[in-house]
């Protein structure tokens, strides 16, 4: 088994049950705009959820600002709203909505099972631990300290820390993070993550190890093969 320094996480669905906690805040958000919730809705927004940030990774979304703009993050985030609930939605009630609705992340946050004892162990162990995610920055530290495991990450990283705001799976994410850690040596560095998409096809295109957590026990496409593949967390600590 080849040697690593570097364990990079993925956040939601990987340290965290990001589905209950997504949940959670989107029922907030149909109270707010006076609908009624269902898991119907939650269910249909996350497959809208989903092709909308497939479709800004493939650039066809039309956005009104360049990305250095300090407003772009929150617009296209902000975006979602207006195309899933109502056309007529304004912008301002969606800024408005989208900063609610990170708040309302941050209030309840399930980590999964394990999270604890396995970054206890790889901590002891001296691995330097980091959280990269496509999420937003400013909800990464409060999920862990919720999640009681702030004390074993080293850095934390997101895709609105990029200058080109861009998010993984592209290639000049994992330039940019490495760039950010100052670390360069990618045969000792392992990406953990639920996502084929964004961690393992990521990885791939950035030359970095993968190990797809795999909680569903999926079949993975010949062209998308992880280096390694665990079921559980705790799973990672006897692999390495």
């Amino acid at each position: 088994m080849k040697k690593y320094e570097m364990l990079i996480f993925d956040l939601d669905d990987t340290l965290i049950n990001n589905n209950e906690n997504v949940r959670y805040a989107f029922k907030k958000m149909t109270e707010v705009l006076g609908y009624t919730y269902s898991d119907e809705m939650f269910n249909e927004w996350q497959k809208f959820d989903k092709k909308f940030w497939l479709d800004f990774y493939h650039g066809k979304l039309e956005i009104p600002y360049n990305k250095e703009d300090e407003r772009f993050v929150p617009f296209v985030q902000s975006l979602r709203y207006k195309q899933f609930f109502a056309p007529d939605l304004s912008m301002e009630k969606s800024l408005e909505i989208n900063h609610k609705f990170i708040d309302w992340l941050k209030e309840t946050v399930v980590p999964e099972e394990g999270c604890f004892e396995t970054l206890e162990y790889l901590h002891q162990k001296g691995y330097r631990l980091v959280v990269a995610t496509n999420g937003a920055n400013q909800a990464i530290e409060s999920k862990l300290r919720k999640i009681n495991c702030i004390q074993f990450i080293d850095e934390t990283f997101s895709a609105d820390m990029t200058k080109e705001c861009v998010t993984k799976p592209n290639p000049v994410y994992f330039e940019e993070l490495l760039d950010y850690l100052d670390y360069h040596d990618k045969d000792k560095i392992l990406l953990i993550g639920d996502s084929l998409h964004s961690e393992v096809q990521g990885g791939i295109n950035a030359e970095i190890d993968t190990c797809w957590y795999n909680r569903e026990q999926n079949i993975a496409p010949e062209d998308c093969t992880p280096t390694m593949e665990i079921h559980k967390l705790k799973e990672l600590t006897k692999r390495l």
